[in-house]
């Protein structure tokens, strides 16, 4: 892999690969089928859609990703602006960030990794349990809600924000934790510093009146009985390629184009992502 994006191949993966591949090939750029292989002789692969960019993610992947028609704080660029930020490779104008990935342990063992965020909910409605957090040095705080979520940078304009939690600057080194449905009137939420090596928080159901479940970047990964303890710490980061048309982590999805509104993986509501070219 070349540390320049402007050089050499690039990878496709997601959404609408053939179309993306072509209109890549029209600007004169050689193209690598989306495989792990052809992502390392890539300089850039183009992750079109949020599933593209997490599964990369999860792989570990080393290669610069420019993220494709994704909402939220990716800094993505649109579909319809894909062949001017394409041009922008070669012309220099691209930069690449890297964006913390997050390791999730309970009970000591390893069982997932995070890109965007992690939290804890209780799996039946109108019921709330009891989720304590604290960080290696010091307790946050033990508190009644639906859930907790813990969100990075890139993740905290999704859900995390939807419930009054803050938007991260892309550049820093943190992550918020917003309950979900507190039981006290008070709106409280944290931002605390996500280290570069160690946990950096723990989170533990002290009472559970309904089973518990986790999600890792909106995926089901099993309930959590009262008791056992969850850490998160820093595993590493994805380099996001950024040019002068990604979308401003800060931007809101009411700022954003919206098709028709669809249930994700948290059961909340938001927009399909537009297709990077129209169905014939």
């Amino acid at each position: 892999m070349s540390d320049d994006p402007g050089a050499g191949p690039i990878a496709v993966v997601g959404d609408e690969r053939g179309a993306v591949s072509e209109l890549v090939e029209s600007v004169g750029r050689r193209v690598r089928p989306g495989t792990a292989g052809s992502i390392d002789d890539a300089t850039v692969v183009l992750a079109v859609g949020e599933a593209a960019v997490l599964d990369l993610a999860r792989q570990g992947c080393s290669t610069p990703v420019m993220p494709v028609a994704v909402q939220g704080g990716l800094e993505a660029v649109p579909s319809d602006a894909l062949q001017t930020a394409l041009q922008r490779l070669d012309d220099g104008a691209a930069t690449v960030r890297e964006r913390p990935i997050l390791a999730v342990h309970r009970e000591g063992e390893r069982v997932e990794t995070a890109l965007l965020d992690v939290m804890l909910v209780t799996s039946e409605p109108a019921h709330i349990s009891e989720y304590a957090v604290s960080t290696p040095k010091e307790a946050i705080s033990t508190f009644r809600a639906d859930g907790v979520v813990v969100a990075t940078p890139a993740g905290s304009n999704g859900y995390a924000r939807r419930i009054g939690g803050p938007v991260l600057s892309p550049d820093l080194r943190g992550l918020s934790v917003v309950p979900v449905g507190a039981f006290k009137t008070e709106r409280n939420h944290w931002v605390v510093s996500l280290p570069a090596d160690g946990p950096a928080l723990s989170m533990t159901v002290q009472r559970e009146d309904a089973p518990v479940s986790l999600l890792v970047d909106g995926r089901d990964a099993g309930g959590v009985p009262a008791g056992d303890r969850l850490v998160v710490d820093a595993d590493g980061h994805l380099p996001l390629v950024v040019v002068p048309e990604s979308e401003s982590a800060f931007r809101t999805d009411a700022e954003r184009p919206r098709p028709d509104e669809v249930a994700d993986g948290r059961g909340l509501t938001d927009a399909d992502v537009d297709p990077v070219f129209p169905a014939e």
